[in-house]
């Protein structure tokens, strides 16, 4: 054997034949050195010789000591682990790159024949991806090694081929290296794919090239079209996928300004073996014709009518186009004859009746292409529409999805949808309230005469004016209204006037428009009534002293041809000028008054009343204030009954300060003592001074019963106003005066009270009907009285019912309880006899239980709630009455339990005791009364933990199996920085009762929907996020195969869970009323980049789906999920500098 220095001699010579010859016995000399362990190896000075020689700038020296290292080690059975980690060293200092590849090449092939484990494979695949990322020379040696190592004829070798090969052809096709480098590779990559007849990398490539990058899309479709012609008609779903993929592209290209002829014939040859797919194609043309140059609308408009004529199309689709078209009729480009000819096509009974029902699922890959997800969704749904309960959730829903409302072709759905007529006259109105206003003209310009002649309806009429916000419709629009106004048919005509109030509000420079419009005096009533009701709304909203003319006008023409609801508007809308003091109260009265106008009539009196009582109020004359007082209290003694009650209501509204003694009228004014003992100018001023509040006692006495109710609440604005000037200091519980003597002879308080305390010497209560308006009068003041012992009202609450004056001393002590000591003592033996009370009464004593929680409930206070609380759950249950009354009552109950659980200051025993009363309504409600669940769940988010984990029912039963996921799950929501347990017990509770998983989705979805839980979702998806990563490394741990599986189940629900709640979350849940769980996981990458966008996520959000992806033990499906959802994130920055860190796109 020659020495080591003779070797290096020979290899140094550069002669093919001496290098060979050496680098054997260089190898031999090795072979000798080697004691069978990795660490022997690497120490042999001989093996770091011929590594040196890999590197040499020779390439006959370089090439063949590289062969003879690779062989020497895969043929003697060392590791390769070793050999692999040797190459990614000596890769940057190898100068004859070719025959490096090349070794790499036949590297992996042995491996791949040798079934090698995929790390050192992957390694391999690195290598080449970096020297391809470094030079662009040498893309042609791995294209020519990637060829001659394709074994087409072994089907078991090019499936593992394909595998080996995936992640360098994603490289290669998703580099931004020119499209002519690219293209090099694409008859490979076909010609493998076909041969294995797997098509995911195709449609995984497709995902993320989408992208507005023109290189990258004629790239793309370059590849499709490869496809078209190879992949065998037979593979029906592929093909129809390929075409969908086909069409979004054509779009692309179209938008760029390319001339989609020879598309449009490719899209027409894939559309004969896939005739399903023409819904979607025409749903793309509909998008397309908002993109492109107008050169090609005829084009796009002929291969839409050939689709049509062809396969047919449904309903909605065929008014879709028809309204994508319709964009186009502004500009002329289409003429009437044309146009005529569209609309007949598509709106012909055979079109629907071709229609081709059957849709394919749209492949995994396919979901990050949030348009095409949408619109395959959108088609999905035609045929629900024909459910009116679903329509009208759906629209409900879609209100809320700023990202579907903003998108081009939802929107020419949404008017498809309106076209079509299948929804109902509400659902139609709330459709275009939906829809883009740039879209509303046209569909305005092509279907108005048609809505009005032959469907009798006119909800676009009333949409005319919101299409005002894209100002270059502004003309068109006062041209169509102006049609309308001067229009024969009255119910046209009136609509003008809504129509010219929606335009002002819409665009505010057309006022004048408006205000001409209801200067015009016309003799229609329909029109007066609509024109009086548009003034009324113009005055609540924007009173100004344009209207005041305009106003005066329509009061003259009114009463001359005694129009009496318009008079009345008009009447209540100059009232209102005169409370803004742009109209002058008084010389309205004069108009009337010079008028034989019967200021008693209904449309009259109310508005005559409130003009006196502005004037009187406004005024600084006190003669003429005077005069309205005394004009005000004659109508209280009038006849007619609408008279009286009118004038007591704005009496209510004048200042009583102001009001002197002798305007009251005489019946009810009451004299002091000692007037007799007055001389005449003490007594002129007593008439001239304020009215005594013993008269108001006099007043309740005397007036008619009828009027019992608004003299009381006369009386009660009066003293609210008293108490509210007057600061009333609490005083201690044993100093509460007995009188209010201390009080002026004015004050209304000091009249009442005066007369309701029983005096010393008398023995039986009189009049008792009176202390009964009195009492009244204080409670409907709602007002912290003034300091007062109570305790007098003891007796008539210990009576009960049989008192007239217990109902009312109940409300008073519990209105002044939270202020008043004696009142608080009182307070407990006011909730016996609740049978007695009605609903306002209830709900009273309830909301003073909050105020008090701070104390331990009296056992007459727990009682009276126990039993208020199984009365209404008895009706609503046994009665099976969803009364309104009765749902509206325990709503009440459960939001003051809410509020008695909140307060930190409630007292713990009363916390546990409406935790037993909560427990015992959750066993008895019905799941059907959502107002009822929304309630008691705002209960649950405010108890301890362990209160509400208390409340669910346990041991499950399958009855009370909903109860008990509801429960869980806002549990779960609120504390999901704790654990996911009570997430987990929802699980298995329907696993134990085989209850599908759907069953289960769509409980918890409910839940987390409710607007309660909004501030917790954020935080409860990051944790739901962190939680479900440790869940799948926990599965990685187990050893049994069963336990491994069952794991497996509850994660894949626990995902299904996760998937349902970020679709709802981004908005797209609304594509789907039921739970579709293959539509959702459709929609699921979009969903997922959507919301983490929206909640600023999208970093963690990346981070998170590596890290589920790099997990070994995640199921295929998911891997393959959560790939999309970064394909999802195509655009975003975090992803592209970590792919950019990688050198590669994906794994």
């Amino acid at each position: 054997m020659d020495t080591l220095t003779e070797i290096k001699r020979k290899i140094d010579s550069g002669n093919t034949i001496s290098v060979t010859a050496a680098t054997d016995n260089l190898i031999n000399m090795i072979k000798s050195k080697i004691r069978g362990n990795r660490s022997d190896m690497t120490n042999i000075p001989e093996m770091l010789l011929l590594q040196e020689y890999c590197c040499n700038q020779n390439p006959i020296i370089s090439t063949t000591t590289l062969r003879a290292l690779c062989t020497f080690m895969m043929s003697n059975n060392y590791q390769n682990q070793l050999l692999i980690d040797w190459l990614v060293v000596l890769n940057p200092q190898i100068k004859c790159r070719t025959g490096f590849i090349q070794e790499i090449f036949e590297l992996l092939v042995f491996g791949l024949k040798n079934k090698d484990n995929n790390s050192n494979i992957n390694i391999l695949v690195d290598i080449l991806i970096k020297i391809m990322d470094e030079s662009i020379e040498e893309w042609h040696a791995i294209l020519f090694h990637m060829k001659i190592n394709t074994h087409f004829d072994d089907h078991e070798f090019i499936n593992g081929w394909l595998n080996v090969t995936k992640r360098l052809f994603k490289f290669i096709f998703l580099s931004q290296t020119s499209s002519n480098h690219r293209s090099m590779f694409v008859k490979l990559f076909v010609e493998i794919l076909n041969c294995a007849s797997d098509y995911d990398l195709l449609f995984e490539i497709y995902s993320w090239l989408q992208i507005d990058n023109l290189d990258d899309i004629l790239f793309l479709y370059n590849i499709l079209e490869e496809f078209c012609i190879t992949i065998p008609d037979s593979l029906h779903t592929t093909k129809y996928n390929l075409c969908l993929c086909l069409i979004q592209t054509s779009i692309q290209l179209i938008s760029h300004g390319f001339d989609p002829t020879s598309m449009f014939q490719r899209l027409n040859s894939l559309l004969i073996l896939c005739p399903c797919a023409s819904d979607i194609s025409l749903l793309c043309c509909s998008r397309t014709l908002s993109l492109c140059s107008s050169k090609f609308v005829h084009k796009i408009i002929d291969f839409c009518l050939n689709i049509v004529q062809k396969y047919g199309c449904h309903k909605i689709i065929a008014q879709t186009v028809i309204a994508s078209i319709l964009q186009w009729n502004r500009t002329k480009l289409i003429d009437n004859e044309k146009m005529t000819m569209i609309l007949s096509t598509f709106n012909s009974d055979n079109v629907i009746s071709k229609s081709c029902a059957n849709n394919h699922k749209l492949y995994p890959f396919l979901s990050s292409d949030s348009f095409l997800m949408s619109s395959y969704s959108l088609i999905k749904l035609c045929p629900e529409f024909s459910n009116k309960e679903f329509t009208s959730k759906w629209l409900s829903d879609i209100n809320y999805t700023s990202d579907l409302l903003n998108d081009t072709q939802f929107n020419f759905y949404l008017a498809g949808l309106y076209l079509s007529k299948i929804c109902d006259c509400f659902q139609q109105q709330t459709i275009l309230k939906l829809l883009n206003k740039q879209f509303l003209l046209p569909l305005i310009s092509y279907s108005l005469d048609l809505e009005i002649s032959h469907y009798g309806r006119f909800d676009l009429i009333k949409a005319i004016p919101t299409a005002a916000c894209v100002p270059e419709n502004i003309s068109l629009i006062i041209s169509l209204i102006k049609h309308f106004e001067n229009s024969n048919d009255e119910t046209l005509n009136k609509l003008s006037i809504d129509m010219y109030y929606d335009l002002w509000i819409t665009e505010v420079r057309c006022y004048r428009f408006l205000m001409y419009c209801l200067s015009k005096d016309k003799p229609g009533w329909q029109w007066n009534v609509v024109k009086s009701y548009t003034i009324r709304k113009m005055v609540k909203s924007n009173p100004n002293s344009d209207l005041v003319s305009v106003l005066k006008q329509m009061i003259g023409f009114y009463i001359k041809h005694s129009m009496h609801l318009p008079m009345k508007l008009a009447f209540e809308s100059s009232v209102d000028l005169c409370l803004a003091e742009y109209m002058n109260p008084e010389s309205l009265i004069k108009m009337i008054d010079k008028t034989n106008l019967d200021i008693h009539h209904s449309s009259v009196i109310s508005s005559y009343c409130n003009l006196l009582m502005v004037l009187s109020n406004q005024t600084t004359e006190n003669e003429k204030r005077i005069d309205c007082f005394q004009k005000l209290w004659s109508m209280v003694l009038h006849s007619n009954d609408n008279t009286v009650k009118c004038a007591l209501k704005s009496l209510s509204g004048t200042d009583l300060e102001t009001m002197p003694f002798n305007v009251l009228p005489k019946i009810f004014q009451s004299y002091p003592k000692v007037v007799t003992q007055l001389e005449d100018s003490e007594k002129l001023d007593l008439f001239n001074g304020p009215i005594p509040g013993e008269c108001w006692v006099k007043f309740l006495q005397s007036i008619n019963k009828r009027f019992i109710n608004e003299a009381q609440m006369m009386l009660s604005v009066w003293l609210g106003r008293e108490l509210e000037k007057n600061v009333i200091i609490r005083v201690q519980s044993d100093n509460e005066p007995k009188h209010l003597k201390h009080l002026s002879d004015h004050s209304i308080a000091r009249g009442l009270m005066s007369f309701v305390v029983p005096k010393r010497k008398q023995t039986l209560d009189v009049d008792e009907d009176t202390k009964v308006a009195c009492l009244g009068v204080i409670n409907g003041a709602d007002k912290q009285m003034y300091p007062f012992d109570w305790g007098f009202l003891e007796k008539y609450v210990i009576e009960g019912p049989n008192n007239k004056l217990w109902k009312e001393s109940v409300i008073l002590i519990a209105k002044q309880s939270t202020k008043s000591t004696s009142a608080f003592r009182l307070l407990s033996k006011c909730y016996d006899h609740h049978s007695n009370f009605d609903t306002n009464q209830i709900k009273l004593l309830v909301t003073i239980l909050y105020k008090v929680s701070n104390i331990i409930f009296h056992d007459l206070q727990k009682q009276f709630v126990t039993d208020i609380v199984n009365e209404i759950l008895n009706k609503i249950h046994k009665i099976h009455s969803n009364s309104n009354l009765d749902v509206d009552l325990l709503c009440h109950i459960l939001s003051e339990f809410k509020n008695i659980l909140q307060s930190p200051q409630t007292n713990m025993e009363n916390v546990h005791f409406i935790c037993d009363i909560l427990q015992n309504i959750w066993c008895t409600i019905n799941l059907e009364n959502k107002e009822i669940i929304y309630a008691f769940l705002g209960c649950c988010l405010s108890m301890p933990t362990e209160m509400l984990k208390n409340l669910r029912p346990y041991p499950v039963q399958e009855s009370m199996l909903q109860k008990f996921i509801i429960l869980c799950s806002a549990q779960n929501f609120t504390s999901s920085n704790t654990s996911f347990d009570s997430l987990n017990e929802c699980v298995q509770a329907c696993n134990q009762f085989s209850k599908n998983h759907e069953f289960l989705y769509d409980s918890v979805n409910e839940v987390f929907k409710l607007k309660m839980f909004v501030p917790y979702h954020n935080e409860f998806i990051a944790n739901f996020m962190i939680y479900l990563t440790s869940f799948v490394k926990k599965t990685n741990s187990f050893e049994n195969v069963v336990f491994k599986c069952l794991f497996q189940d509850i994660f894949d629900v626990l995902c299904s869970i996760f998937i349902n709640f970020i679709v709802t979350l981004s908005g797209y849940d609304t594509i789907s009323f039921t739970f579709n769980r293959k539509l959702n996981s459709s929609a699921f990458p979009v969903a997922l980049a959507t919301y983490s966008k929206n909640t600023s996520q999208s970093s963690r959000t990346i981070e998170w789906l590596k890290t589920m992806i790099s997990n070994s033990s995640l199921p295929e499906e998911y891997s393959k999920l959560f790939y999309c959802c970064l394909a999802a994130f195509k655009n975003d920055q975090c992803l592209l500098v970590w792919a950019n860190k990688k050198k590669i796109i994906l794994h």
